[in-house]
C-alpha cells in the first residue's frame, strides 16, 4: 500500500499499475493505427497513378522505392527531425490532404515526365514523405514505450524492427483486400480514400493541424475533378469542352476506374478502363448515313473480326440456333451482340459488373444472355469438368491496359477452354502486343501448345513508317487437334453474315493479306531458338509473363495518348 503525496489517502498500487498498462495499451495501439494508416496509403497511391499512367508502369519502382524510404526512416535521425516538426503525426496528416492536389497538379504534366518518371516522382511528393514520418512517428512512440521499461521493446532496435514488420505485414494485406474490393461503397474510390486516410491521421495527430486539413479536404471534394462528385463531373467536362470530349459516366470498379468518353470532335464513344480502351463504337452522324451507315458501327475492326469464328468450315449442320457460344471477356459486347443477333446461346463471363452495366446502358448489349459475373480461371476450371463439350465458338478477349490477365493465358486455363469446346468447335483469341517482344512470344508458344491448329491475322495491314516496334491486335483462330478437318478454312460470307454493318462488310471475313505466320519464326541467335528450353506459361510460371510486361504496357500507353488527348486521361 503507497499514500498519495498531497492528502495521505492510501493508494493502491494495482490501481497504478492498472493505469499504466492501460496508458501503454494505448500508446502502443496508436502507433499501430500511424501504421495501419500509412500501410493503406501504398495501394491507395498506386489506385491513383493507373488511370494516368497504367497499372504496371504505375507499379514498376514502387516496391525499391518503398523499400529504400524503409531503410531511410531507419539510419535517419529522429532526434534531429522533431525539434524542426514537434509532433512528427502532423507530417503525414498534411501530406495526405495535401496528395489529391500534388497528384492533380503533377498529372498535367505525365505526357513530359513520362512513364519512366512520372510515377516515381507522384509517389515522391505524396506516398514517400507520408511513409516515412508515418514510420518516425510510429518509431518515436515505440521509443517511448521501451523507456516505460516495457520488456518486449527494451532490446536495442526492437521498436525500429517491430514497426517495420508491422507495416510490411499490413501492407502486403492491404493491397491484395483493397483494389478487389474498389467501388463496393462509397468510400472505397480512389480519391475518396485520400480523405479517409488524412481524417485518419488527423485524428490520430492530436494537434490544430485539423484546423489546416479541414479547408485542403473540403478543397478536394469541391474542386478536384478525381474526386467523383455530382459537381465534380459538371466542372471535369467543363474542362474537357474545350478539347472536344465529355465523361458520360465513371465508377469504380474491380479491374479499374470505369469511364464511357464521347469525342464531340470525330462523334464516337469509348469504354475506358485505367490508361487503356475496351472498345467503342462511331455515333451515326448525317455524314455517315449519306455512306450508307445506319447503326452504330464498331471503332475496332478486330471486334468484327472475332466473329469470324462463324466462317470456320466444319462438318456440323447445324443451324446457329442449335450451337452455343461463350464469350470470355465483354468488353462492349461487339462479338456477343453479333452472336446473339444470329440466335445462338451465349454465355457472357465477364469479371467486372460495372464494364457489364456500362456495356448494356451506353453500348446497347443485349439482354438474350446468360452472364456469369465472376473470374473466368476458377469458373473455367470448374465447368470444364462438369460441362465438358459445351461449346461450338469461344472468344477469348480479355486484353487491356498494354497488359493481357497471365492468368488467362496460362496452359491450364486454355486446356480448360479446350476441354469446354466441342470436337469440331473454334475458338477466336484476341491478343494485342509488339511481336518483337518476350511477352508476346511466350504467349503464342503457349496457344501453340494448346492448340496447335491455328492461323493468325492482324487487325490491319503494317503501316509505310511502322518501326521496330510492331505493336498490333491479333487474333488466332484455332481448333482442337481431335477436330476431323484438321485445317481452318474460312466461307465466303453471305448477307446476312454482315447484319447490315458496313464494318462487318470491310472486316468481318480475316484478309489474306493480313495473315501472320504462326507460330511466328525465332530470330537466328535468339536465346529461345532450343524448343527444349522454351519456357511455357503455367500457373506456377506466371512471373514469367510479368516481369516483361513494362515494355509493352509503355508501348500501348503511347498508342491510348494519340487515340485520346493527355488532357482527358490526366482528369480521368
Amino acid at each position: 500500500m503507497t499514500h498519495d503525496a498531497d492528502d495521505g489517502k492510501p493508494v493502491s498500487s494495482t490501481v497504478k499499475n492498472e493505469g499504466s498498462i492501460l496508458s501503454l495499451t494505448k500508446s502502443f495501439s496508436w502507433s499501430i493505427a500511424i501504421l495501419t494508416l500509412a500501410a493503406i496509403s501504398s495501394p491507395v497511391a498506386q489506385l491513383n497513378l493507373s488511370p494516368v499512367y497504367g497499372s504496371i508502369p504505375a507499379a514498376r519502382f514502387h516496391r525499391e522505392a518503398m523499400t529504400a524510404t524503409l531503410a531511410v526512416s531507419v539510419v535517419l535521425p529522429r532526434t534531429a527531425i522533431k525539434p524542426l516538426t514537434g509532433n512528427l503525426s502532423r507530417v503525414p496528416t498534411v501530406l495526405a490532404a495535401l496528395a489529391p492536389y500534388v497528384e492533380w497538379i503533377l498529372f498535367s504534366y505525365s505526357s513530359k515526365l513520362g512513364l519512366s518518371y512520372g510515377p516515381l516522382c507522384t509517389e515522391m511528393l505524396t506516398f514517400y514523405p507520408l511513409l516515412l514520418f508515418s514510420l518516425l512517428a510510429a518509431m518515436d512512440a515505440m521509443d517511448s514505450l521501451a523507456k516505460r521499461s516495457v520488456s518486449v521493446l527494451a532490446a536495442p532496435l526492437a521498436p525500429t524492427a517491430i514497426s517495420l514488420a508491422t507495416f510490411y505485414l499490413f501492407e502486403i494485406g492491404v493491397s491484395s483486400f483493397l483494389p478487389p474490393r474498389m467501388g463496393s461503397t462509397d468510400l472505397l474510390n480512389r480519391c475518396t480514400l485520400w480523405i479517409v486516410i488524412a481524417c485518419g491521421f488527423s485524428l490520430l495527430s492530436r494537434s490544430k493541424v485539423q484546423l489546416l486539413v479541414i479547408p485542403l479536404l473540403l478543397g478536394t471534394l469541391v474542386l478536384n475533378p478525381h474526386y467523383n462528385g455530382s459537381r465534380n463531373m459538371i466542372r471535369l467536362n467543363r474542362s474537357l469542352q474545350p478539347h472536344g470530349w465529355s465523361v458520360l459516366a465513371r465508377k469504380e470498379s474491380v479491374t479499374g476506374y470505369i469511364s464511357v468518353l464521347e469525342s464531340e470532335e470525330h462523334q464516337f464513344q469509348v469504354l475506358r478502363c485505367d490508361h487503356s480502351l475496351l472498345g467503342g463504337e462511331w455515333l451515326v452522324t448525317p455524314k455517315l448515313q449519306e455512306k450508307g451507315v445506319t447503326k452504330r458501327e464498331s471503332v475496332y475492326a478486330v471486334f468484327s473480326m472475332l466473329e469470324a469464328v462463324r466462317l470456320v468450315e466444319n462438318q456440323s449442320k447445324k443451324d446457329d440456333e442449335e450451337k452455343s457460344a461463350l464469350v470470355i471477356g465483354l468488353g462492349i459486347g461487339t462479338a456477343p451482340n453479333a452472336l446473339m443477333a444470329h440466335d445462338i446461346n451465349t454465355t457472357i463471363v465477364e469479371v467486372d459488373p460495372v464494364v457489364h452495366e456500362f456495356a448494356t446502358k451506353y453500348f446497347s448489349l443485349d439482354s438474350n444472355h446468360i452472364s456469369v459475373l465472376r473470374d473466368a480461371v476458377p469458373w473455367v476450371e470448374a465447368v470444364s469438368r462438369t460441362s465438358p463439350a459445351s461449346y461450338d465458338f469461344i472468344i477469348h478477349d480479355v486484353f487491356t491496359g498494354g497488359a493481357e490477365p497471365a492468368s488467362l493465358f496460362t496452359v491450364e486455363f486454355l486446356s480448360g477452354l479446350g476441354d469446354l469446346i466441342k470436337d469440331d468447335g473454334v475458338i477466336a483469341i484476341n491478343y494485342a502486343g509488339d511481336l518483337n517482344l518476350p511477352t508476346t512470344a511466350l504467349v503464342l508458344r503457349t496457344i501453340h501448345n494448346v492448340f496447335p491448329i491455328c492461323r493468325m491475322f492482324r487487325d490491319a495491314a503494317p503501316s509505310s513508317n511502322e518501326s521496330l516496334s510492331d505493336f498490333i491486335n491479333m487474333v488466332l483462330f484455332c481448333i482442337k487437334p481431335s477436330n476431323r478437318r484438321n485445317d481452318i478454312v474460312f466461307r465466303n460470307p453471305v448477307e446476312a453474315d454482315f447484319l447490315e454493318s458496313v464494318g462487318r462488310r470491310q472486316h468481318l471475313a480475316p484478309k489474306p493479306e493480313h495473315e501472320v505466320p504462326f507460330p511466328p519464326p525465332i530470330a537466328k541467335g535468339s536465346e529461345e531458338q532450343d524448343e527444349s528450353t522454351r519456357p511455357l506459361l503455367r500457373k506456377e510460371t506466371i512471373n514469367l509473363l510479368e516481369k516483361y510486361q513494362f515494355e509493352g504496357a509503355a508501348r500501348h500507353w503511347r498508342i491510348m495518348r494519340d487515340v485520346v488527348p493527355p488532357v482527358v486521361w490526366e482528369n480521368w
